[in-house]
């Protein structure tokens, strides 16, 4: 016979295990999704296959008609690049450089993520599913920390937005910025 002494130890037992498992799917739902700059591209998406009408061109100069379609072919087909639509509301954490858009001489609260210093800046700009429109809550970035390498921690929206330096095809609502240091 199970006394009463009984029940209430496998009742106790029972809801710490339960607690247990609450607290864990708590801390996971926290814990953010770290992203690789590969993981906002499609796996099947081939841009270079959309280049072939190029191929073979070894030299050319600037201001050549070629150069001139080249260059519109690219804007063309980076403005298009798809996205990744598994990814709307993902809770993430991703590195990458700041491309400040707004702010004050104190902190940066608005600006692009790109994989690599000086996208944006030069043209033409990375494709769209490289670039991620950044809106930090709260004061921003410190203005000296918005040059370097940066983690990103946020909420990911497949949300394209342009911008003065490029088409952006995510936003991320950020809720930390960090300095990576190397």
């Amino acid at each position: 016979m199970i006394t009463s002494f009984m029940k209430a130890r496998r009742l106790s037992a029972i809801l710490i295990v339960w607690l247990g498992l609450l607290n864990a799917s708590m801390v996971a739902a926290q814990t953010p999704r770290e992203l690789e700059w590969d993981d906002l591209v499609p796996a099947d998406w081939q841009p270079q296959s959309l280049f072939e009408e190029f191929a073979g061109i070894t030299e050319i100069e600037d201001g050549d008609p070629i150069a001139e379609r080249m260059m519109q072919r690219i804007r063309e087909v980076w403005d298009q690049a798809p996205l990744v639509a598994e990814l709307d509301g993902k809770h993430v954490r991703m590195p990458g450089y700041a491309v400040p858009l707004d702010g004050d001489a104190e902190q940066v609260r608005t600006f692009l993520l790109v994989p690599y210093f000086g996208a944006c800046i030069h043209t033409p700009p990375p494709p769209r599913n490289q670039i991620v429109l950044v809106q930090m809550k709260g004061q921003g970035v410190p203005i000296d920390d918005a040059f370097g390498a940066l983690w990103i921690t946020g909420t990911l929206k497949v949300e394209p937005a342009e911008t003065e330096f490029g088409l952006a095809g995510y936003t991320l609502n950020a809720d930390k910025a960090e300095v990576i240091e190397f």
